[in-house]
């Protein structure tokens, strides 16, 4: 064990591994001095100044919110556009193309160039073993998601995985926020893992970011706004963010003091009109909702009351497509004529209604003798 390695023991992280299994070197961290009244722990690595560890100028809230949001856009699938003609073309696999224009003779593919039509595409070796190993890989993940992984070990940490359990909105958030990879203020980010410029890990299997957030932002309004003004003899001004006084020192002071703490309360405000964001958006989309569904009630309580049924609900379409009686498509209709023969002697029927029938049987439709209807005594005996 090496002297550092040895430090690093008796300064309590015994579970580190030693220096020569790591790729950086593992920074014992140490109290920071000032602000110590705040209540919050606030903690700094040694040798903070080389190690890359971020300064209260150099965090930026914008660069955070769109390297999360550009990741949570790419996570969406997008079948729409991986569809398309050209994406097909531009997918690769182990550098190799995964679709080729399909080998069609002569007089074939000139058809396709002389009317201007994409030549259909047909997948290579190198798209088949993709999209076999994506099958393997969506099987293995299915399987892994039943027995909750391979060994007591990854069992048990899935059951404790508590992320799926949280609110749905705090989900949204998280996700939104699982994009930034990059130095926080303890250092660089050994761990490659999603976590904010304050080193607080975004996606956990124990805790809500979302919440942590919350309560962040909590804290550091009722330090700025009680304990370190009076500290100072300077108000802190929410809205600037900043210590204000009619003694300019005073107020320099705090604000040179609290530098850190002031950053990191304007970056949680920052979040925290995100997650009010998509309260305001979720409610919007739940009232919609609402609106369509009572929409859709007296859609159907009108159409009931002139014995129609509504046509634009899919769920009752006949076998053309169409609801019966819904008024549209060809209508057979004659006035004359022998009944017999099939027509309707001047009842009008929908010739697109219930399936297997060309009656409009659910809307009051006129079925003769012949088929399986009441029948006029006169008519009989015609």
């Amino acid at each position: 064990m090496s002297p550092y390695d040895k430090e690093v023991y008796d300064a309590g992280f015994k579970y580190i591994p030693q220096s020569q299994y790591l790729l950086n070197p593992f920074k014992i961290p140490v109290p920071e001095t000032k602000d110590s009244s705040s209540g919050i722990p606030s903690l700094i690595p040694r040798n903070s100044g080389g190690s890359g560890a971020l300064q209260a100028g150099n965090i930026n809230y914008n660069d955070f919110a769109r390297a999360g949001f550009d990741a949570y856009a790419n996570r969406q699938p997008t079948p729409l556009v991986d569809d398309l003609y050209q994406s097909k073309l531009d997918k690769t696999f182990m550098g190799f193309p995964s679709y080729e224009q399909q080998q069609l003779t002569g007089p074939d593919m000139g058809e396709y160039i002389a009317s201007g039509t994409d030549v259909p595409l047909e997948l290579t070796t190198a798209g088949r073993i993709q999209q076999g190993l994506g099958s393997v890989k969506e099987g293995i993940g299915g399987l892994v998601d039943k027995m909750g992984g391979f060994g007591p070990v990854s069992a048990i940490l899935s059951r404790m995985d508590k992320f799926d359990t949280l609110p749905e909105l705090d989900q949204q958030f998280i996700k939104q926020s699982m994009g930034y990879r990059g130095p926080t203020v303890f250092g660089e980010n050994t761990g490659g893992g999603y976590v904010d410029p304050f080193g607080v890990n975004v996606r956990s299997a124990f805790g809500n970011y979302a919440e942590k957030v919350r309560d962040d932002f909590s804290g550091l309004e009722e330090s700025l706004t009680d304990r370190l003004s009076g500290k100072y003899g300077a108000q802190f001004n929410p809205a600037t963010g900043l210590f204000e006084s009619e003694d300019e020192e005073a107020a320099a002071l705090a604000n040179k003091n609290t530098s850190m703490m002031r950053k990191k309360y304007a970056f949680r405000k920052k979040q925290l009109e995100q997650q009010a964001f998509d309260e305001d958006i979720a409610r919007q989309q739940e009232a919609a909702a609402e609106e369509e569904r009572k929409a859709a009630i007296i859609r159907e309580r009108t159409f009931a009351a002139q014995g129609r049924s509504d046509p634009s609900d899919p769920s009752r379409q006949g076998a053309s497509g169409r609801r019966p009686g819904s008024g549209s498509g060809p209508t057979v209709r004659d006035d004359q004529g022998d009944r017999g023969s099939g027509q309707t002697g001047g009842y009008s029927y929908d010739s697109g209604g219930r399936q297997g029938f060309g009656y409009g049987l659910a809307d009051g439709g006129r079925v003769y003798y012949m088929d399986g209807g009441l029948a006029d005594m006169l008519e009989i005996y015609d």
